[in-house]
């Protein structure tokens, strides 16, 4: 019951997520990413920090470092997704973002040696082949947003991995409120250097954006995922995390009127597949009669 209660606030998280692709995709008309970023940040940084600072505390030696180490990630995984999405459809970057779980396999055996499974190769080389005919290089030349949307996957694959270690050892509260702030600082400070504050406007629908952003894309989603993550295995909540893909397809269809190609379409089913059956081998090996003993 326990695990239930926490893979549903994740796939919470994960319905969450989806309706920022949409929003994303339209702010990044008027709002320079890094500011973006930051100011959604600082929305959740001030409303945690508001509720929780109490609770911080910095005294457990190496907590400091896994903090600033897990916003690191996150920031440069929202750099680059929002980056990317000035340059390309919000679908494609919903189903690139989804190659992260592919990629957790492989940042699990980089940090803590688990070895990777031959289903996991299987599901790349599926996924690389969906993700060929979304993107049709050989059409349309590689396009950047896409590629640097392809960048963030990485990010969030250690970003995931970290989470996992780092909320089993040290205090939740105090990791959340430091990678919080790091992103705040690093997205201002990289914004100040090269973006411009005055093309934000802070219309209605901008300031709509910065609240579901700030208040339930940052700061209630980091929290149910640094808490509730670690009652469930990384690979059960790379799962979980699926379900964003196909949710913010659909919100790009009906509300930004995207459409794909027909080996665009069979490119996103085959991404799909490849993911679920990484993910999801290991388990139907697991329950078949051979290994059931029946």
């Amino acid at each position: 019951m326990k695990r239930f209660k926490a893979e549903l606030l994740l796939f919470l998280t994960a319905s969450i997520w989806a309706g920022t692709f949409p929003i994303v995709k339209i702010s990044m008309a008027t709002i320079p990413p890094f500011y973006f970023v930051g100011i959604r940040f600082l929305i959740g940084a001030l409303l945690f920090t508001a509720i929780f600072y109490r609770r911080v505390s910095f005294t457990s030696p190496g907590i400091i470092k896994a903090g600033l180490l897990l916003g690191f990630f996150q920031f440069a995984g929202f750099a680059t997704q929002t980056i990317g999405m000035i340059y390309t459809t919000a679908s494609n970057s919903a189903l690139i973002t989804g190659i992260t779980i592919l990629i957790i396999p492989f940042a699990q055996y980089s940090v803590v040696k688990k070895k990777v499974q031959a289903e996991n190769w299987i599901g790349v080389v599926i996924v690389l082949i969906g993700l060929y005919l979304l993107t049709q290089p050989d059409v349309k030349g590689l396009n950047f947003g896409d590629m640097i949307t392809l960048a963030c996957t990485f990010c969030w694959a250690f970003y995931i991995i970290y989470v996992d270690v780092y909320t089993n050892k040290y205090d939740i509260t105090t990791l959340i409120f430091l990678q919080l702030w790091f992103v705040v600082i690093a997205s201002g400070l990289t914004g100040f250097v090269f973006e411009d504050f005055s093309t934000i406007q802070f219309t209605q629908n901008e300031i709509l954006s910065f609240l579901y952003m700030g208040i339930l894309a940052t700061f209630v989603t980091t929290i149910l995922l640094n808490r509730f993550q670690k009652e469930t295995t990384p690979i059960r909540a790379s799962i979980i995390y699926t379900w964003e893909q196909p949710a913010a397809v659909l919100l790009a269809v009906l509300f930004l009127h995207e459409h794909f190609s027909p080996w665009q379409f069979i490119g996103g089913g085959i991404m799909l597949a490849g993911i679920l059956f990484s993910e999801t081998y290991e388990y139907l090996k697991i329950g078949s009669p051979a290994k059931r003993g029946s």
